[in-house]
């Protein structure tokens, strides 16, 4: 059975499913996180780009298991790696702009947005989301959002709460149907354009006029692939 409900009830709901004995710290308790036999509950959030996705699902991500919760492998400037991935005690929280078919550079050549579900790699995620549910590791490319790459795939262990956030979690029926709970977060237009500003310029180096560029060119496919989910 598919739900779609808030916050406060999902994280009771995935909580009391799977709540510890004890406090799971380091890398080591995180992998062991997933019992025998469970199950990974996997949640799926939608929304456009720079509706606080993120931001949101590291405050749920923490809610869920608590303590360890951070980029997978440190992050690049703590001499990890350049990650999209969050991990927690409990839970994973995937990007879904991990299965763009084209980087940045390939996107200008294809003429298409990342938006456009021509530019997803549905067949992968759904491979990648099946296997997760069934408890096996996979190794899922990143998306570098600060250089525009397909960076080398990293390693990713089944947790209890598998969380897919992104453009398009709803897109793909095989996907829809792996999923146990659904959030669309829906922001008004000034509060997503300011966020994506301050997001983009701070955390991405793009300057006010190609994010308004991009924002302009992206909007016919907002309407098309994101908005209808």
């Amino acid at each position: 059975m598919k739900f779609s409900m808030t916050v406060g009830a999902l994280v009771a709901a995935t909580s009391s499913a799977f709540a510890p004995s004890s406090t799971l710290r380091g890398s080591s308790a995180l992998n062991m996180a997933l019992q025998e036999g469970q199950t990974p509950i996997v949640i799926g959030l939608a929304a456009d780009s720079g509706c606080g996705k993120s931001t949101f699902m590291r405050r749920v991500t923490s809610t869920f298991g608590g303590d360890n919760c951070g980029p997978l492998g440190g992050g690049f400037g703590n001499g990890g790696w350049e990650t999209n991935t969050l991990v927690s005690d409990m839970a994973t929280v995937i990007c879904l702009d991990d299965y763009h078919l084209n980087d940045r550079e390939g996107r200008k050549v294809s003429g298409l947005t990342a938006l456009n579900t021509a530019e997803q790699k549905f067949d992968l995620m759904f491979e990648h989301v099946q296997a997760l549910k069934n408890g096996e590791t996979i190794m899922k490319p990143i998306y570098n959002h600060v250089n525009g790459t397909l960076d080398a795939p990293e390693k990713i262990e089944p947790t209890p709460v598998i969380i897919i956030e992104g453009l398009h979690p709803f897109v793909d029926e095989r996907v829809r149907e792996l999923i146990d709970f659904s959030l669309y977060l829906d922001i008004s237009p000034d509060v997503k354009l300011n966020w994506k500003i301050q997001r983009d310029m701070e955390e991405r180096g793009h300057s006010l006029e190609s994010i308004m560029a991009s924002i302009e060119a992206r909007k016919p496919d907002f309407d098309a692939y994101i908005e209808p989910q």
